[in-house]
């Protein structure tokens, strides 16, 4: 077994330990058995968050599910551990408890190529920005009549390539964000130098405005800032922005709204929260469909509904569909598509992104999903319509054989 294991009793000495215990925290048995937890790790005042867990199961029997704590051993060397806490029962069976059971991994190695994967994804995130708007600018200037079908191929590839590089800067930053943090200070002082620049030389103020926008887009300059948002008033907007951008698709998009509670969080943030589910939803239903958006507040909660009537997600995509860059189909099926369009998903960063949000701003994900039976496998195709489906012959046949529902729920103020 990889996994170390210590088991206390509840006066606080070790009673048993495997073979990998004592590798990973540099030990011998002797040092060990019939020693309290206090005498072998409080020493180091780096091993607080692991004596945290120690303490809180063997003298407030408490149990902990993979908690992350780092550990400085008796050797100077500093590691990761993932740490799991449960109870060990007496004999009598009567529920008795004889201590707690400690399991721990040593996670140093993943989390350093963890964080260089994040690096790297950071780095690249960046580097992506200039010579995309670069491309953007000079396509706008070869674009002629004769090649508009090239230009417009190339433009709509180009702006996947952006929402991308946009989505994957955005999960970058949320995972870090704090409350009131400002991003991108640093372009907003050389907007503001832009500005000084301007008032001081009035013949060159329009070429210095085209060049502060062109930063702000680069650089997309904005405040995190949570304050009490009307959750009604925000589906609403949002609804009314998604029914503009997807003109051309025969999908009814209802809303049933009741009154407009409130929540605290970033109003950018909560645009992007509700687009992602609603995105996909409309993006997974033939023509004919229905995605309904719904708000109730209930126990302390607002909870936020969309529920289409689309084909549904496999069971192999369902255990997969937040881990980013997760692809359903091969890539080239999702390259002549547009936002919104019938299965114009393919990135998957958008239900990535989501994630990572509910985390920084403290509300859950709940959602589930029924693979229409007529095209179980990935490689099974819809024809995008219910007119065109040989399989049903109405609306309420459709909504009937797949569909999914995504719930957001946020505590209410």
């Amino acid at each position: 077994m990889s996994d170390g294991v210590l088991v206390f009793n509840f006066n606080g000495h070790i009673v048993f330990s495997n073979e990998a215990a004592l590798n990973v925290l540099h030990l011998q048995k002797t040092e060990v058995i019939g020693k309290r937890y206090v005498d072998l790790f409080m020493v180091e005042s780096e091993n607080d968050a692991f004596n945290d867990i120690l303490f809180s199961g063997i003298q407030n029997k408490e149990t902990h599910t993979h908690s992350e704590v780092t550990f400085r051993r008796s050797d100077g060397e500093k590691i990761d551990l993932a740490v799991t806490t449960s109870f060990l029962h007496g004999k009598t069976g009567a529920g008795e408890k004889e201590g707690i059971v400690v399991v721990f991994k040593d996670i140093t190695q993943l989390k350093a190529l963890d964080r260089a994967r994040k690096r790297v994804v950071d780095h690249l995130s960046h580097e992506l920005k200039t010579p995309l708007a670069i491309i953007r600018a000079t396509l706008k200037r070869v674009s002629q009549p004769e090649n508009v079908k090239l230009v417009e191929r190339m433009s709509q590839n180009l702006e996947r390539l952006q929402d991308i590089q946009l989505e994957v800067e955005d999960i970058i930053r949320e995972v870090n964000v704090k409350e009131e943090k400002v991003i991108g200070s640093l372009m907003e002082q050389t907007v503001d130098l832009l500005d000084i620049v301007a008032e001081k030389n009035e013949l060159y103020r329009k070429p210095i405005e085209l060049l502060k926008e062109e930063v702000r887009q680069l650089f997309d300059i904005r405040y995190i800032h949570s304050q009490p948002l009307e959750t009604g008033t925000s589906v609403c907007e949002l609804c009314d922005r998604v029914e503009t951008l997807a003109l051309n698709r025969q999908v009814a998009l209802r809303r049933d709204v009741e009154g407009n509670p409130k929540i605290w969080i970033d109003p950018d943030t909560m645009s992007k929260v509700l687009m992602a589910p609603v995105k996909n939803a409309l993006e997974a239903t033939p023509e004919g469909g229905e995605v309904v958006v719904s708000l109730r507040a209930r126990d302390g909660l607002v909870v936020i509904e969309i529920r289409d009537t689309g084909v549904g997600i496999t069971p192999e995509s369902q255990k997969q569909i937040f881990g980013g860059f997760y692809h359903a189909k091969d890539t080239d099926y999702y390259t002549t598509k547009k936002p919104f369009d019938f299965g114009a998903g393919g990135k998957g960063l958008d239900l990535l992104r989501l994630k990572i949000l509910s985390k920084v701003y403290n509300f859950r994900i709940e959602w589930e999903s029924r693979r229409c039976p007529f095209i179980p496998k990935e490689t099974d195709l819809c024809p995008g319509s219910i007119s065109a489906c040989t399989f049903v012959q109405s609306q309420e046949e459709c909504a009937r054989s797949g569909g999914t529902t995504f719930r957001l729920l946020f505590p209410r103020l």
